[in-house]
């Protein structure tokens, strides 16, 4: 038999059989149950991918505050030291100026 020749009752075994569907209330709710505690137990490992991965942030982002914190500190202390430059920078001046006369 060729396969144009294939009749709807050599197909509806297949058929039936990948679509099968109980027919007792039983086991639809045995189905039923099985699907949703599939469904918790995902949701349950994306929940704790989410936690993770949000302790992972709270962890990035407070090692990012101490770096910032840091890098704050050492542009203070440049500024005052080029305060301290500048007051120096300025002593000198004042003292070249006194020690070459004006003509």
């Amino acid at each position: 038999m060729s396969a144009s020749t294939i009749t709807l009752s050599e197909v509806e075994p297949k058929a039936a059989e990948l679509l099968a569907f109980p027919q007792r209330p039983e086991d639809r709710l045995r189905i039923a149950l099985h699907k949703l505690d599939e469904a918790l137990r995902a949701q349950a490992r994306a929940t704790s991918d989410f936690r993770t991965a949000m302790g992972e942030l709270k962890s990035k982002v407070g090692g990012m505050q101490t770096g910032m914190m840091a890098y704050r500190d050492a542009l203070d202390r440049t500024a005052t030291e080029i305060d301290r430059a500048v007051n120096k920078a300025k002593e000198l001046q004042e003292t070249a100026r006194r020690m070459v006369p004006h003509s």
